[in-house]
């Protein structure tokens, strides 16, 4: 795990004990029913009393710490996972969504269990499948996941991009896998042939490399929602754990509604490209306002700033980032600008990854950092 995550939930945890660890205070349980009472707070415990304990049970502030960490790296889960997981008691369960409360959605499972889900928005990079020296450059700008290709990588028999991703600090699973079924597309359109994707080797890589491998994408078919559907359950089985599942816009909503019922803990929205921009927008805001609070979801190849910023997106990849370097484009939150004469391309780079990047702590509205304003409004680039 990367270590800004144990320093997240050690400022977070601190942050909370200074308000609210003093004697008496009460907290409720999971499902909001029985009453916990906070005893004393130590440097390196807590005392909790319940409604049928006697004596004050201890919680230490380490696995508090630890089971946040996990909440934001992995940024979804449910409290019954978490306390299934680290062998968390209830009580502590409880401490947890408490303390996370104000920067989660809070929603209720199909079977009736608690999950969080971090707001703000994760950003992975993708576009760096063949080129170390841009991962690098994702790295030292606070860039925390990358989507590579499988299509691109199956061919690497000595898994030199794994030594790359160490040697650069990339050491944790941080990879989000996609099939590259719109890579051998484009490939096509071009006259070029590429070897189809079996769905046996995606499946076999995604097992060998799961100490990288962060999250795996389904092998989608647009405009097939029931062939991609086996697509995914055949996954789930031959990995052992879930792909993210892909809705195509051009689907019917009540494919997705399917999907939201299914409990996923985040689906990808693919498809997008192929359709004008009104017909993303339209699209985007109704299955927010259909969904948005059952379901997490994550912005698949959504490269357009603008609707990144508009919709309450989980997640989201792109390459657009790599316009800093194509077009000198710069991104920012008051709009997209072309770099200044002088910015390099690994400057224009640099600044898109930590415009991107910083979205992730963006738990409410988007409070404007003068570091992130294009150098003509805010502070020039060192």
């Amino acid at each position: 795990m990367n270590p800004q995550f144990t320093i997240k939930a050690m400022q977070k945890e601190r942050a909370f004990f200074r308000k609210f660890g003093k004697e008496g205070y009460t907290f409720l349980t999971v499902k909001g029913k029985k009453p916990n009472i906070i005893q004393k707070v130590t440097s390196d415990f807590i005392y909790i009393t319940t409604g049928k304990s006697k004596r004050p049970n201890r919680i230490p502030r380490a696995s508090l710490r630890r089971a946040i960490a996990y909440l934001f790296y992995r940024r979804v889960i449910t409290l019954k996972a978490l306390i299934k997981i680290n062998s968390f008691s209830s009580a502590l369960a409880g401490l947890i969504k408490t303390i996370m409360v104000d920067i989660c959605k809070v929603s209720e499972t199909k079977t009736g269990g608690v999950r969080l889900s971090l707001r703000g928005l994760r950003y992975i990079f993708s576009g760096v499948s063949k080129s170390k020296d841009d991962i690098r450059i994702v790295k030292q700008n606070g860039g925390t996941f990358i989507l590579l290709n499988f299509v691109n990588l199956r061919s690497d028999l000595t898994d030199r991009w794994k030594l790359n991703l160490r040697q650069l600090g990339f050491d944790y699973k941080c990879v989000i896998l996609d099939p590259g079924a719109k890579t051998i597309a484009e490939a096509a359109q071009k006259g070029k042939f590429i070897k189809p994707i079996d769905l046996e080797s995606y499946a076999e890589f995604c097992k060998r490399h799961s100490d990288y491998i962060y999250q795996f994408l389904t092998l989608d078919i647009i405009g097939d929602p029931e062939t991609t559907r086996r697509n995914t359950h055949y996954l789930e089985q031959a990995v052992g754990r879930k792909p993210v599942p892909i809705f195509h816009v051009q689907t019917s909503l009540d494919v997705l509604e399917e999907m939201v019922e299914e409990d996923h803990d985040v689906i990808a929205i693919g498809g997008s490209v192929l359709v004008s921009r009104r017909k993303r927008a339209d699209v985007f805001a109704e299955i927010f306002r259909r969904f948005g609070d059952r379901a997490n979801f994550h912005a698949l190849g959504l490269g357009t700033t603008r609707l990144l910023m508009q919709y309450p997106w989980f997640s989201a990849d792109a390459s657009s980032w790599l316009n800093g370097r194509i077009f000198r484009t710069l991104i920012s939150l008051v709009g997209d600008v072309k770099a200044p004469t002088g910015m390099t391309s690994e400057e224009a780079l640099g600044f898109n990854v930590r415009t991107l990047a910083a979205l992730e702590d963006r738990y409410e509205d988007i409070q404007v950092d003068f570091s992130l304003l294009p150098p003509a409004f805010g502070t020039p680039l060192c």
